[in-house]
């Protein structure tokens, strides 16, 4: 986690507030530093897909919680005999949004890396509603992918939900753009969720994945 966050964070792709804990009193102390609420996700080099595994634990509310639920991950990963992939925890203080996106890029084999935004978090899989364009984009190109969206009324705040900053996705957009760009050993990138908050208050990188390759 660490890693990728250094990457996003030198491209100004911001991510939440926190910490990597190798033992329950360690998560503790660190959701006392970040603030509650808190999520906690599984930490390991093989497990790529930590929801599929039970590897996420949301919304926990105070110390006693945190300690418990870093049990309950190592606990799951031993009964699906994998203990030995468990390598900690990440403690990551919960981000409120008002729209939830998700940023990627694969390499296609003729044409280079393909982009992707779109609607993200537990949602992407089943509504699939998601724009592609070919790498490197411009600020146009960025902005009508969004616009492109099915799911693109919620930025404008929805009936009685709250507006989303849709300028912070575009720019965010472009950054995964320049990093690819300047990075060929970059061979795919998940950025889902994206917090996309308030008018004006920007967008935060939730959760991260990137795979690297030859360049």
């Amino acid at each position: 986690p660490a890693a990728v966050a250094e990457v996003l964070t030198a491209y100004g792709l911001n991510g939440a507030p926190e910490r990597v804990a190798h033992d329950a009193d360690q998560a503790a102390a660190a959701a006392d530093a970040l603030g509650y609420p808190v999520a906690l996700k599984l930490v390991s080099a093989t497990i790529t897909h930590k929801s599929d595994v039970g590897g996420v634990i949301l919304a926990l509310e105070d110390a006693a919680s945190v300690r418990e639920a870093y049990g309950v991950l190592e606990r799951r990963l031993s009964d699906l005999g994998r203990a030995g992939e468990f390598e900690g925890a990440l403690v990551q203080r919960m981000i409120g949004a008002a729209y939830e996106g998700a940023i990627g890029m694969t390499l296609d084999p003729q044409f280079g890396p393909l982009l992707m935004a779109g609607l993200g978090g537990t949602l992407l899989e089943i509504h699939k509603d998601v724009a592609f364009r070919l790498h490197p984009l411009a600020r146009e190109d960025a902005a009508s992918m969004v616009e492109s969206l099915r799911s693109r009324p919620l930025f404008d705040g929805y009936r009685a939900a709250a507006a989303a900053d849709r300028a912070a996705f575009v720019d965010a957009i472009l950054r995964v753009s320049a990093l690819v760009g300047d990075l060929p050993e970059i061979v795919e990138l998940d950025l889902n969720p994206v917090a996309v908050l308030a008018p004006g208050r920007g967008a935060i990188v939730v959760d991260a994945r990137i795979r690297v390759g030859a360049a």
